[in-house]
């Protein structure tokens, strides 16, 4: 029988929430984009809440999206794939 999944406590949440958004401003970018602040608002959901989350978030600023996930279980880290935009 498989080990039972375990929602991942609010703490640890918040530390991966943190972590990331610190990943992002490491790498150059400004906290006040667009960006940045509707990634900060899915973190704060998911640290309030027990889901999780995955999507996409247009960092338009940077020619980027990030591809975001944020896990409901303790089985996985949150993540965070900043990618550039290819033009069409």
């Amino acid at each position: 029988m498989g080990k039972a999944k375990t929602i991942k406590p609010k703490e640890e949440r918040l530390k991966e929430g943190i972590n990331l958004l610190k990943q992002l401003k490491d790498n150059g970018v400004k906290e006040y984009s667009l960006g940045f602040i509707e990634l900060k608002d899915k973190i704060s959901e998911w640290v309030k809440s027990e889901d999780g989350w995955e999507g996409t978030i247009s960092f338009s600023d940077y020619g980027r999206i990030a591809e975001v996930d944020l896990p409901k279980y303790t089985n996985r880290s949150a993540g965070i794939n900043f990618k550039v935009k290819k033009a069409f």
